[in-house]
C-alpha cells in the first residue's frame, strides 16, 4: 500500500512542475507516465494511480457539467457508460496517445464517449412566481 501512496505522490509532484494555467493536478500528468503504472485491461481499482486518474477524470467531467448546466442546460451523462467502460476509454486513449495528457483523455471521453443531455432551462424566479414558497413575512 505504501508504494501506491508513493506513486500517487510522485505523480502529483511531477505534475506540479508542468501544469498549464487552466488545469491542475493529475490532469496534467502525461499518458506515458500513467501507462507505466497501469495495466490497461484491468479495472480502475487496480492501484492508486489508476484510481486517482479515474477520479480526476470524473471530477473534471462533473465540473464541466456544472458549467454546462448553468450556462446552456447541457450535460455529459456519466451514467451513459459504466465506470469500467469509462476507465477502458481512458486507458485506451492513453495507450494510443502516450504523448497526450490525462486532461486530453477526459476531453476525448466528453467528445466521443458520453451521451450528451439537456434540460429545459427554468426562467429566473420573480415576484409573480406562483410555484415558489410563500414568504415567511
Amino acid at each position: 500500500m505504501r508504494w501506491v501512496l508513493a506513486s500517487v505522490i510522485a505523480l502529483a509532484g511531477c505534475a506540479a512542475r508542468a501544469e498549464p494555467g487552466i488545469v491542475a493536478g493529475l490532469g496534467t500528468q502525461g499518458c506515458a507516465t500513467i501507462n507505466a503504472h497501469i495495466q490497461p485491461r484491468q479495472s480502475w481499482g487496480q492501484n492508486g494511480v489508476a484510481a486517482a486518474a479515474f477520479s480526476w477524470v470524473q471530477g473534471y467531467i462533473s465540473a464541466w457539467n456544472v458549467i454546462g448546466l448553468t450556462t446552456n442546460g447541457r450535460f455529459a451523462d456519466l451514467s451513459s457508460l459504466s465506470a469500467d467502460a469509462q476507465w477502458s476509454r481512458i486507458a485506451d486513449f492513453c495507450q494510443k496517445h502516450p504523448q497526450a495528457f490525462l486532461f486530453d483523455a477526459a476531453r476525448d471521453m466528453l467528445a466521443n464517449g458520453l451521451t450528451m443531455g439537456a434540460i429545459i432551462p427554468m426562467p429566473p424566479a420573480g415576484p409573480a412566481d406562483t410555484n415558489s414558497p410563500a414568504s415567511p413575512r
